[in-house]
C-alpha cells in the first residue's frame, strides 16, 4: 500500500476522500503540537515522519501543507469537528477531530483521524479529577522522567509514544497498540496500567493466540461448578480478575469470531456471565489491545467484527519496528548487557565491530531477538564459544561460496540453525534443558529440531 502511495505522490495524482487508503492520524496537545502521527500522514504532505513529529499544526497550515485544519477548529470550539482537508500533495482527506477534555473543560488532547476509518464517537472525559501534581506533570512540556520507567526510549519515535501513553494513561480510554511482533506492546500496556488510577488493581494479560479455541470462553468468562464435563469447581474468568485493573488482550486478531461478539456485549453492557451462571457480574476494567496484523483488512475479509474494531480502536498507537529505531538498538543493547553481566557475573563490553553489526541487522524479531542476541554474546564472552560460533559462521560462508550462492534462503537458514544448535548443545555438555533455555525455545521444540542436528558435527 505504501509503495502505491509513494507512486501517487510522485506523480501528483489526487486521492479521493472515499478511496481505499491508509488512515491519517494526529494526536496533538492544546497548542497544536503534534505528539503522535504515522508514516502515511507524513506522506500526504511530502515530509518524513520524524519531521512531522517536530511540527505544530498551525505552522503546517501557514506553510500551505494543509488548506485548513479540523484539529485547530476542535481546539477552539472544544467540539468534534469533521471537514475535508486538502494537502499540498493533492490529497483530499475527510478528517474528524475529537477533543479530550479535562474535568474543568479545558482541552487535554485532540485526536484526528480519517473520517472513513474513524471509530465510534470519542467521549470527552468529564468528571475525571486530576490532582495538582498530576496536572503539573502532564502540562510540563510533556517531559517525562525516563528514569521512572523501565522502558528504553532514546529514539524520537519512542519518546513521542511514551509521551502520548503518559497523556492517555490517567483516562479509561481504550488503546490499540499495533506493530510487528516483539516491538514491546505488552511493555507499553503495563506502562499504561502503572501510570493510571488503576495501578493498584491487577494487570491481566491474555495472549489470544495461545489459548485453544475450546478453552477460550472458559478462560475469558469463567464457569460455574458443573457447567460442563470436567468443571469440578467454579472458576472466575480473566474479565472478572481484571476488574478495577487493566485487561490486556494481546494478538486480539486471533480471538474467535463468536467470542468477539460476547466481548463486544461486555464492553457495551459492563457485565459478564460465567458459563453455566444465571446472573450477570458487574465489571469495571480498562481495556488495552494489541495486534501485529492489519485489523482493518481483517474486517474487510470478514475475519474480525467491524463493531468490535470500532470499540477497541479509540486511541491507536503504532510502535515502529526496531530496525527503524537505531538509537533504541544501542540503548537497549546497553541495558541488556548490564542486566546479563549482573546475572551471569560477566564483564562483557560492546565493541565497535559488534555495534556496527547490531545497527546493520534488520531485527525481524525486534526487541525479543535483540535480547536473545545480547544474552548469547554475554554468556559466550571469555569462554571461547563466541570465537567458535564466528568460525562456524565463516565455514558456512565458505560453504555458500562453494555452492555459488545458488542455495535458497530457507535451506541456508536451516544450515545455520543446525550448526548453531549443535554448537550450543556441545557447549552445554548435551544438556537439552539448559540449551533450550539459552536458545529461548521450549524443550519439546528443541527435541524436534535435534532430529535434524543428529550427526551434524560429522557432516
Amino acid at each position: 500500500m505504501f509503495d502505491l502511495m509513494d507512486n501517487l505522490i510522485g506523480n501528483g495524482h489526487q486521492q479521493d476522500a472515499n478511496s481505499d487508503m491508509p488512515t491519517t492520524l494526529f494526536v496533538t496537545d492544546a497548542d497544536g503540537n503534534i505528539l503522535l502521527s504515522n508514516t502515511f500522514t507524513a506522506l500526504t504532505i511530502g515530509i518524513s515522519l520524524e519531521e512531522l513529529l517536530r511540527c505544530n499544526v498551525k505552522d503546517l497550515v501557514k506553510a500551505g501543507a494543509y488548506d485548513d485544519s479540523a484539529t485547530l477548529e476542535a481546539i477552539r470550539t472544544k467540539r468534534k469537528v469533521t471537514k475535508v482537508i486538502n494537502t499540498n500533495k493533492g490529497f483530499s482527506i475527510r478528517s474528524c477531530s475529537t477533543p479530550i477534555l479535562y474535568s474543568d473543560g479545558t482541552v487535554h488532547l485532540i485526536v484526528t483521524m480519517s473520517d472513513e476509518n474513524q471509530p465510534e464517537s470519542f467521549k470527552t472525559w468529564q468528571g475525571h479529577h486530576l490532582s495538582t501534581h498530576e496536572e503539573m506533570t502532564l502540562l510540563d512540556e510533556f517531559t517525562l522522567n525516563e528514569q521512572s520507567t523501565n522502558i528504553i526510549a532514546e529514539s524520537l519515535e519512542m519518546k513521542r509514544i511514551l509521551r502520548v501513553c503518559h497523556q492517555v494513561a490517567p483516562f479509561d480510554s481504550k488503546v490499540l497498540l499495533y506493530g510487528e511482533s516483539g516491538t514491546g506492546k505488552e511493555v507499553l500496556a503495563r506502562y499504561l496500567h502503572e501510570k493510571s488510577e488503576r495501578q493498584n488493581g491487577q494487570f491481566i494479560s491474555i495472549n489470544c493466540a495461545a489459548i485453544p479455541a475450546n478453552l477460550f470462553e472458559s478462560e475469558l468468562f469463567g464457569h460455574e461448578k458443573g457447567a460442563f464435563t470436567g468443571a469440578e469447581f467454579e472458576k472466575p474468568g480473566m474479565l472478572e480478575l481484571a476488574s478495577h485493573g487493566t485487561l490486556f488482550l494481546d494478538e486480539i486478531s486471533e480471538m474467535p469470531l463468536e467470542l468477539q461478539a460476547k466481548l463486544l456485549r461486555v464492553l457495551e453492557s459492563g457485565e459478564s456471565r460465567r458459563i453455566g451462571a444465571t446472573k450477570e457480574t458487574k465489571l469495571n476494567f480498562r481495556l488495552v489491545c494489541a495486534t501485529n496484523r492489519d485489523l482493518n483488512e481483517l474486517v474487510e475479509q470478514g475475519k474480525f467484527r467491524r463493531d468490535l474494531y470500532y470499540r477497541i480502536n479509540v486511541v491507536p498507537i503504532y510502535i515502529p519496528p526496531l530496525r527503524e529505531r537505531p538509537l533504541d538498538i544501542i540503548a537497549l543493547s546497553k541495558s541488556f548487557i548490564q542486566r546479563f553481566n549482573e546475572k551471569y557475573h560477566k564483564n562483557y563490553q560492546l565493541n565497535g565491530e559488534e555495534t556496527k553489526k547490531l545497527i546493520a541487522h534488520s531485527w525481524p524479531g525486534n526487541v525479543r531477538e535483540l535480547r536473545n542476541r545480547i544474552e548469547r554474546l554475554v554468556v559466550m564472552t571469555d569462554s571461547g564459544m563466541q570465537e567458535e560460533i564466528s568460525a562456524g559462521d565463516f565455514a558456512l560462508e565458505l560453504y555458500m561460496e562453494q555452492k555459488g550462492y545458488k542455495q535458497d534462503l530457507k535451506s541456508y537458514l536451516a544450515e545455520v540453525e543446525r550448526h548453531y544448535i549443535s554448537k550450543v548443545l556441545n557447549y552445554n555438555d548435551n544438556n537439552v534443558s539448559k540449551t533450550a533455555d539459552q536458545l529461548g525455545i521450549h524443550r519439546s521444540v528443541l527435541y524436534r529440531k535435534l532430529k535434524d542436528v543428529k550427526d551434524f558435527g560429522q557432516q
